[in-house]
Parts: structure tokens; sequence; C-alpha cells
């Protein structure tokens, strides 16, 4: 077997685990119960973070970065705004997150603000894990578009906004009109009691994809209503001060359809998505799956910052800033990622940032594990002196 035949198949076999992964955290309405052992992981990260947020901030390293720009002249958005225009800095900036999945705006908030306080984060990602409404009829594609889809969200938002106090930029988190019709075409019945193997899910795809062309007609009123709505969403998210999404593309991999189809039930209404967010300063195009054949169907999209995972696509970040101009985010391993030392942290960003040039910003691929420890979560910072 030729290495360019192995560097896809392990890309593959990874992409394939984090399809696992992220159908057991949000995707799914089957969810198992939190493990005693995630809980008691979960429970103890929550007082850590609220000791530490009490306490001002983590003991880490010094930066490791560079000398052109001393770190005490710099805060969180000054070093943001230089990595968005390729200058000199005293070390990238960098965000991660994971998901929180609380019951309330008030406990998401808390969560949010405790971990930029604990791990000294640039950017503050605020992960959304509350659901879009489904539709009143029996049929999940009979949607009508909504002021406001996503009204917890907002609140939180406020939160976070107010908590900060204009201490780093925050942004909130999108799914594309694709990623949110997959979730409520998995939330009908025959779908309740099947499982999540991967031979489940791989034909709950075939069986969205057969509606799309079977059902041309339907999926588009649908994915209007799902845009328009999102579009409600965002302008809201902009007047309380949000500056962009992660908006995350879920299927630019060949499991999900072929370029062809992603042109003509999904592409349209992904890029009206950014059109609505062009004014923003750190709108991220989040690439949740990638493969080479669909990279280029993004260049006219409003993305200031472009993410996607290394390990999963297989694809170097070199290549990437081949075809695209703007700050790319990632290059490090989240598939991975509690196994990881600070070391190994510190050489994967490194090396993306070296293919990326300046306008990089660290972070993993995507989200690292909801039940990672403190000590875990700590290295990635500490990689970076931060």
């Amino acid at each position: 077997m030729s290495s360019s035949s192995t560097d896809r198949s392990e890309a593959q076999r990874f992409s394939n685990r984090k399809i696992r992964v992220l159908y057991q955290q949000r995707f799914l309405p089957f969810k198992d119960p939190v493990s005693d052992a995630d809980e008691d992981s979960i429970v103890n990260r929550r007082k850590f973070l609220s000791a530490t947020a009490t306490a001002g901030a983590l003991a880490l390293a010094k930066p490791v970065f560079g000398r052109k720009a001393a770190s005490s002249t710099l805060n969180h958005k000054e070093r943001v705004d230089r990595a968005l225009r390729g200058e000199d800095l005293d070390r990238p900036p960098f965000t991660f997150y994971h998901h929180y999945k609380r019951p309330t705006a008030q406990l998401e908030a808390r969560d949010h603000l405790e971990f930029h306080r604990a791990y000294n984060t640039d950017i503050v990602k605020v992960m959304n894990d509350f659901d879009y409404p489904q539709s009143t009829t029996e049929k999940w594609y009979e949607l009508k578009p909504l002021e406001s889809p996503f009204p917890e969200q907002l609140v939180t938002l406020k939160l976070v906004r107010d908590g900060l106090n204009g201490d780093a930029y925050f942004i909130d988190t999108i799914y594309g009109p694709y990623m949110t019709a997959m979730i409520l075409f998995q939330s009908q019945p025959q779908f309740a009691n099947l499982g999540k193997s991967e031979e489940v899910q791989d034909e709950q795809i075939k069986s969205l994809h057969d509606f799309q062309q079977q059902n041309p007609d339907a999926w588009h009123e649908a994915l209007e209503a799902i845009t328009q709505s999102t579009i409600n969403h965002i302008r809201q998210t902009k007047d309380i001060g949000a500056s962009g999404a992660l908006v995350s593309i879920f299927n630019a991999e060949s499991k999900f359809g072929s370029v062809a189809d992603y042109e003509q039930y999904t592409r349209p209404y992904d890029k009206r998505v950014f059109d609505a967010l062009a004014d923003t300063k750190l709108t991220i195009l989040h690439l949740h799956y990638l493969e080479r054949p669909y990279l280029d169907q993004f260049k006219d999209f409003n993305a200031p910052v472009i993410q996607y995972s290394l390990k999963t696509s297989g694809i170097p970040i070199s290549e990437v800033r081949k075809q695209y101009s703007q700050p790319i985010a990632g290059g490090v391993d989240e598939i991975n990622y509690e196994k990881l030392t600070t070391a190994e942290m510190r050489k994967q960003w490194r090396e993306a940032r070296a293919q990326a040039g300046a306008k990089y910003i660290a972070a993993p691929g995507c989200s690292v594990p909801d039940n990672s420890t403190p000590e875990v979560l700590a290295r990635f910072p500490r990689s970076l002196g931060a």
C-alpha cells in the first residue's frame, strides 16, 4: 500500500471515530447516561475552575514563542487583532473548548467564564448545546422561520458578555443548516431505539441523502426555514456584541454526499449564513469534516478565519494555506488530546504555525473531550506560555 493510501486510510479511521464521538455528545436523541467516573471528573473540574477563577489564573510556564512583542504589553484582544493582520506576536492567540451540556443559560455562562479565567484563553467560543425546535407536525421537515430558535443561547451570550467585561472577544457557535436538518431528521421516532453503532449512523446519513434526492422540494423548504431562522439568530447575537460565530459545516466529506450534492443541497444555504456574518471580526469557518475535493467550495465565503481538523482530514495546513489567505486555526490533535504532553502540544502548534504563517490561531481541530481533567486541559495553555 502506498504512503498516500495509508494516510487516507488513517485519516478515515479517525474521521469515523470522530463521528461516533460527536453523535454520542450531541446529535443522537438516544444518549447514554453520564457514567459515574465521567460525572466525578466533570464535578471535580467544575470545582477546580471555580477555585481557579477565584484565585485569578493558573500558574503556567513563561512565554515560549517570540520576543518581538512583550507578553505584558498585549491583552487578549490586541493579540487576536495582530494575528488577524499577520503581525508580530509574543505568542499566537489560542482558543479551545468542549461541551458543557448544562440545562440553563446561567450555568452555561458560568462554566464558559470560569474556563476562560482558568485557562486564559484569547477567544471565548460559546458552545450552543440548546436544541433547535422540532416541527410541530409529525413531519420533521415542516418548519417555519423562527425569530429566535435559541433564546437560551442569547441569554448565555449576554451573560458571557457581561462577565467578560471587555476582557476578550467572544463568539457564538452555529451549526450549518445541513447539520441542523440532520439533528431534526434523527429525532424521528423510528431512530429512537436503534443504538449508535457506526452501521446505524451510516444508514441514517444514507437515509437523509435519499430524502434529499426523493423529496427535493421538502428539503429546500426545510433548509430555507432553518437558514432564515439562523440568520435571525445571528442578527441578535451581533446586537448582543458577539464578534462573530464559529459556523460548523458538517458535510464536506463523501460520506454525506458528493461535491455535486453539496453544491445542490447545502452550499447556497451555508453561504447565506456566512453572508449574514460578513461584517464580523472573528467568524470561523469550521470544516468539521473535510476531504480534498470539497476544499475549494468555500473560497467565496465571508469567513475571517478557517478551522479544520488536521488529524481527521489528513490535509496539511500548508496545503490549505495555498488556497486560503485568511488566518488558520487548528493544528493540535483533538482526538488524542488527553494523551498529549505539553511538549507534544507545543510541537504541534509550532509546526502548524510554521505552515500557516503569521496569520495563525493555535487551537485543536475541534472540541476536546468533555471529561478532560483540569490537569489535562492546562497542558495546552501551558504549551503556549499563556
